[in-house]
């Protein structure tokens, strides 16, 4: 399964770093590509991904990680 989301908030190399550091603490997640010229998070995860949790830690990392489907 795939899903697509936009980050608004990221703009750095480091931000596309934490952000797969984080995505890395979820085994559902197989793989993740950080385009941080468009903003967006693709993640290649199975059915058990939560999307809920996976959110909340995320947005927790900064203020301006706000996520969006795209």
């Amino acid at each position: 399964m795939q899903t697509v989301v936009s980050i608004p908030g990221m703009h750095c190399a480091s931000c596309a770093a934490l952000i797969k550091d984080v995505s890395s603490e979820f085994p559902s997640i197989k793989n993740i590509n950080v385009d941080i010229e468009t903003k967006k998070v693709t993640l290649e995860h199975d059915e058990n991904f939560d999307r809920r949790k996976w959110t909340e830690e995320i947005e927790a990392l900064d203020p301006t990680y706000k996520i969006h489907s795209t």
